[in-house]
């Protein structure tokens, strides 16, 4: 499933709820070798965001976070307890039941279902108040 890329402020605001969330299943530096940057340059960028997204780290971390996104790489780990990033030949994302509030004209309304796990499009409700 080939998307577009994402604009530069829509890839800051998931990139950067994606680095916060501490159950994201990767570590920054794993995130940061697969996206091909290094970590203080992501952590620059995204986090602290004392630097400008340049065309390169944008066309970079896009590919990385929607390869991480849609299921195609994985994180395996050697008998010496190292771990390293893995292509799979078949993408599978994680798949988890889901509970929210979904801002409407009407009010908040509450969705359930099946979301991918790894996807951090959706707006938490603290972003959705704000508007």
């Amino acid at each position: 499933m080939d998307q577009r890329p994402l604009p530069k402020k829509e890839l800051l605001r998931q990139v950067k709820r994606f680095l916060k969330d501490p159950h994201r299943g990767i570590s920054q530096v794993m995130f940061s070798e697969l996206c091909g940057i290094s970590q203080t340059l992501m952590e620059r960028v995204f986090l602290i965001e004392d630097l400008p997204m340049t065309e390169t780290t944008q066309i970079r971390v896009n590919k990385g976070y929607s390869e991480w996104k849609e299921g195609r790489v994985r994180v395996m780990r050697r008998k010496d307890m190292t771990r390293f990033v893995e292509y799979k030949q078949k993408a599978e994302p994680v798949i988890v039941p889901s509970m929210g509030v979904k801002m409407t004209s009407d009010g908040p309304k509450i969705s359930l279902g099946m979301v991918n796990r790894r996807d951090y499009s959706t707006y938490d409700l603290d972003e959705a108040l704000r508007g």
